[in-house]
């Protein structure tokens, strides 16, 4: 079961979340912190459970389920309560919301309850299969095996007919604007209206964010595309990036293996467009070019991010992503470039940049690339990346006690110069005892081990981001010695500077 959570603490929020993945088998696919972000999450990412807070800012649970009901959204709705709002959970229950949650939540409470939100969407999938649209709906997804005897239910209920041309668009509508999903599908009903004579189907899967349009009947496949072309590119903006894909068929029990086809057939759109309705014919036109990966962008960028120069790193990303659009090889090459970047960046801040590096950890950008279709989607999870790495420069130590930041901030400034403990004492009015104990207790390690690791970090930057000597770069870290910088960097990098800067 996919589950949004919506709620402004964000502890609640993170607790809910954690006790979801770690108790149960569903998956949380959105949190929002208030119900104008919830309900544009629930029209984009259509889930079948949200557990709500009641009262938030901005728009709260009820209002938030109002417009998402009004909006055409069919999931199922779990609002969170105190005992002190038990008379509104009461309003909540009357205006359409399936249970409540009191507060605080014990792990049996929440389970339980998904169980039987998942008994109610299974009763409701078996008596939608039954139907028309939920068998439909069955043989476009291959939910289930027994196609030949789906095709024949069908058949008998004039639903489709053996031996008629039969029509299937395929459409991708996860990068696209919450209103455009909503006029498709007027769009479609408009399309019955208009064509009494022709069998019209409309499928549409939440979890995958495709449309699925069926057709038959005595027309041709010429004027089918443009009905269809008609109807699908109206009411998009700019920045929509529909994928739509087209082909005809003979025979309803091929309609499984054509969607599988026709899903290839998505990722051309970045070759092609998004204002084009992809089709075999016009994929084996495209002239594919040898795949070429942009190895002196990567030095670049990694050069900026060594350095710190935010300018240089924005400069860079924009030139990759530049590249990445003139690029004439298949598109799967195109996706592995933004994958393999990010790869590249996260590894990049794992030596230089800890604290991008657990950001980029976090939101795990690189596998989240590889489900990606469209190339709007791609250039998002990239900027994600850097902007992340940009904002990461900013964040220093979670440190309360003034004199200890006063210390720190000294040694990121001067730590090329001789700093010793002593001298650090007396430039901040303290002893040397005072500020050691200071260091342990508020840093975690001792001022000598802090002072060594702050100038090999800085070491690393420099030899994966400069050509400068290494005898040169010991001086720039505050060793005199090249010698000793050798061997304090082997005991804590694991390699020598020299090897070091060979790998990297």
């Amino acid at each position: 079961m996919r589950i949004l959570i919506v709620e402004d603490e964000v502890k609640i929020r993170m607790g809910i979340s954690r006790l979801i993945s770690s108790h149960t088998e569903h998956s949380v696919v959105g949190e929002a912190k208030n119900g104008r972000e919830g309900l544009e999450m629930i029209n984009r990412l259509r889930p079948e459970l949200v557990i709500s807070d009641i009262r938030m800012p901005v728009m709260d649970g009820l209002e938030m389920l109002q417009e998402a009901v009004e909006a055409g959204c069919h999931c199922h709705f779990v609002i969170l309560s105190g005992y002190s709002e038990f008379e509104y959970a009461q309003k909540a229950l009357r205006q359409g919301v399936d249970d409540y949650l009191l507060k605080p939540l014990a792990p049996e409470d929440v389970t339980k309850l998904l169980d039987k939100i998942q008994k109610r969407l299974r009763l409701e999938e078996e008596e939608s299969a039954q139907t028309t649209e939920g068998l439909l709906r069955d043989l476009l997804t291959g939910g289930r095996r027994d196609v030949a005897d789906i095709c024949r239910r069908l058949e008998k209920t004039g639903a489709l007919e053996q031996g008629v041309p039969l029509f299937l668009a395929a459409g991708y509508v996860g990068n696209t604007n919450v209103r455009y999903c909503q006029a498709l599908t007027r769009q479609w009903e408009r399309m019955k209206e208009d064509h009494p004579e022709l069998h019209l189907y409309y499928v549409m899967l939440e979890n995958t964010q495709e449309v699925f349009l069926l057709a038959q009947g005595e027309i041709s496949r010429e004027d089918m595309e443009k009905k269809l072309r008609r109807r699908i590119y109206q009411n998009i903006t700019e920045e929509d990036q529909p994928v739509w894909t087209f082909q005809e068929l003979y025979a309803p029990e091929s309609i499984q293996d054509t969607v599988q086809k026709l899903r290839e057939y998505y990722l051309y759109g970045i070759r092609i467009g998004y204002r084009e309705i992809l089709t075999a014919e016009k994929i084996e036109k495209i002239a594919e070019e040898d795949f070429q990966y942009p190895l002196h962008l990567e030095s670049r960028m990694q050069s900026a991010i060594c350095k710190e120069s935010a300018e240089n790193l924005r400069k860079e990303a924009e030139n990759f992503v530049i590249y990445t659009k003139e690029m004439k090889c298949s598109p799967r090459y195109i996706r592995k470039t933004y994958k393999k970047m990010l790869g590249f960046l996260e590894n990049v801040c794992h030596e230089v940049n800890p604290e991008a590096y657990k950001l980029l950890q976090k939101q795990d950008l690189e596998r989240t690339a590889s489900g990606m279709i469209t190339f709007g989607e791609l250039e998002t999870c990239f900027r994600k990346a850097v902007e992340s790495i940009l904002e990461s420069k900013d964040k220093k130590e979670d440190i309360r006690n003034y004199a200890i930041r006063r210390a720190i901030s000294f040694i990121r400034e001067h730590y090329s110069e001789n700093i010793s403990l002593d001298m650090l004492a007396d430039r901040l009015e303290i002893t040397p005892e005072y500020l050691s104990t200071l260091f342990n207790k508020e840093v975690g390690i001792n001022f000598s081990t802090f002072l060594k690791r702050f100038r090999i970090s800085q070491a690393k930057r420099l030899l994966k981001g400069t050509d400068e000597k290494i005898y040169s770069i010991a001086l720039q870290v505050g060793y005199n010695d090249p010698k000793y910088f050798n061997r304090v960097f082997k005991e804590e990098v694991g390699v020598s500077p020299g090897d070091y800067k060979q790998k990297n």
